[in-house]
């Protein structure tokens, strides 16, 4: 056999290889969306709870537990890509173009968050900010109906247009600490909840 010959067959055998864990594959998001739901939800209640006064910091503390519980979440972020690459099916075409969806709506919040800064700076109206939780949640939306879409899992439809739904809902009550605790509940109701679920269904299918 000649060295041609073998390159073909390594070829065919990982195309082989690729389709059958395409045909098979479960959605791998999950942990991703587990862990940001739960910190970021978390960060919400103490945004909360320092703006009713429950917990004694000065206003000033909001922007600090927003920068370390984003630190938080990048930092955990290689440990989760090991695990990833762990699982069955985790270089599928399914989950190569949902982690391209997720990872290019994480540029865009980080984008969207300078810009805002940005906003607040030149204003001096830093309640710009009251818009951002419903941003996040519209492009949750988003990823979460190409998940829906790309890995034919019907029930992540709902939670899109949850997404949907709540990005709107939150913004109904913006301009006081109530933003903060709706966005919350939605963190961990359309991020948290659903990331387990996937985390639960790995290898299922």
């Amino acid at each position: 056999m000649t060295d041609a010959q073998t390159q073909i067959g390594e070829d065919l055998a990982y195309l082989k290889t690729l389709a059958e864990e395409g045909r098979g594959a479960s959605v791998l998001a999950g942990p991703y969306m587990a862990l940001g739901g739960g910190v970021f939800g978390i960060t919400s209640l103490l945004a909360f709870a320092i703006q009713v006064r429950l917990l004694p910091l000065p206003a000033a503390a909001l922007g600090w537990i927003w920068l370390a519980s984003g630190l938080a979440f990048a930092l955990a972020l290689p440990a989760l890509n090991r695990r990833t690459r762990t699982r069955p099916g985790a270089a599928s075409s399914l989950n190569e173009s949902i982690g391209v969806v997720w990872t290019q709506a994480g540029i865009a919040i980080w984008v969207l968050f300078v810009a805002v800064m940005a906003v607040g700076y030149r204003t001096s109206d830093w309640g710009v900010f009251n818009v951002f939780p419903s941003i996040i949640l519209a492009l949750y939306g988003l990823c979460w109906m190409a998940a829906a879409h790309l890995g034919r899992t019907h029930w992540l439809r709902r939670v899109g247009f949850g997404s949907f739904i709540a990005a709107v809902a939150v913004a109904a009550v913006a301009g006081g600490p109530l933003l903060w605790l709706a966005y919350a509940v939605a963190l961990f109701a359309l991020g948290l909840a659903p990331g387990l679920i996937l985390m639960r269904q790995e290898g299922r299918r």
